[in-house]
């Protein structure tokens, strides 16, 4: 702990200098932790929702009283137990592991000493997730008056990877480069997989949230300026939508889930925890099913162009032809 603490002095010279120039309107405000559920997941006094850490994604952990007599029963068959998870998904899977119970253990030491933390806000435009969660950098402020990055910090440490599966960080993006460089270099946390245990696929997961963060980096570049597309990921676009009915438009999202037990056939992007749009395929197009390849595009950011029809109070674009869905 002490060379954390060190270390952590050290940055604050750095990220102070960054945090004098930010916007007062970034800051939610100063809170008390009341609970840290795992190396990414707290619970503050005061707030009036729960939060969601940007830039990071510790592994999942075993939370009970015995969680860990059940990390150490994984530890010994963890290669085994990790190649049933996933088994033949074609994309990394998210499961309880020993590194996962690493990375919380450590964050209720790297807070211990810290009463207050400041949490701030990506930016002006969308400060909550579709679930209503806040999107938050946590500022540890220590007891000497040090600030420290906490999202940073557990990357340089090597308990989570620099995590833009949903969007690059705007206000710290090179130095979430600098701390998981370090973190590699130095095979810290996550990146000595076999000695700690952790998810043994972190090569693939980077391409994957790669390419989506290049997706959407793309949609700015190219489509935001389009008054007849829209980001599904953010509620504003999608009440802006809502004046298009009858309109060809093009909306981009992600897929969350596939109904197809009957038909019609739905593919549902979600909007918020209550709210989603609808990608409908009738029965005479169910030949779609077979020449879209659905498991990959669940996995990444999507475009669906048609028009823009109601039914029972949900938004939705019929798909009669594949050419109607597409990535970049």
């Amino acid at each position: 702990m002490k060379k954390l603490i060190v270390l952590s002095i050290l940055i604050s010279f750095t990220i102070n200098a960054v945090f004098a120039q930010t916007n007062p309107d970034l800051v939610i405000g100063e809170f008390k932790i009341t609970k840290i559920i795992d190396g990414d997941t707290f619970r503050f006094e005061g707030l009036d929702t729960s939060t969601r850490l940007l830039g990071i994604d510790t592994e999942e952990t075993f939370k009970d009283q015995d969680a860990l007599q059940k990390t150490n029963e994984i530890a010994k068959i963890w290669e085994q137990f990790y190649a049933t998870e996933r088994g033949d998904s074609k994309f990394p899977v998210k499961t309880d592991s020993p590194m996962g119970y690493a990375a919380w253990k450590w964050a209720e030491e790297f807070f211990k000493d810290v009463e207050i933390v400041r949490l701030e806000r990506e930016n002006l435009k969308r400060d909550r997730d579709m679930y209503g969660r806040y999107l938050v950098y946590v500022i540890a402020i220590f007891p000497d008056g040090s600030e420290v990055n906490y999202n940073i910090e557990c990357v340089r440490q090597g308990y989570s990877p620099y995590f833009d599966k949903y969007g690059r960080s705007e206000r710290f993006h090179d130095e979430f480069v600098a701390a998981q460089n370090y973190a590699r270099e130095n095979k810290l946390g996550i990146w000595d997989a076999e000695k700690n245990k952790a998810y043994p696929d972190y090569e693939e997961r980077l391409v994957w949230w790669n390419k989506r963060a290049d997706q959407l980096q793309n949609y700015e570049t190219y489509y935001r300026d389009n008054l007849l597309c829209f980001n599904l990921l953010e509620q504003s676009e999608y009440e802006r939508l809502k004046g298009y009915l009858g309109e060809i438009v093009t909306v981009f999202g992600s897929i969350s889930e596939i109904k197809k037990s009957k038909f019609p056939y739905l593919l549902r992007i979600p909007v918020t925890r209550n709210e989603s749009f609808e990608l409908v395929i009738f029965e005479e197009y169910q030949s779609l099913m077979d020449e879209l390849d659905f498991e990959t595009l669940e996995n990444y950011n999507i475009y669906a162009k048609g028009k823009l029809t109601e039914y029972k109070g949900k938004l939705q674009i019929i798909l009669k032809s594949a050419d109607q869905v597409w990535m970049d």
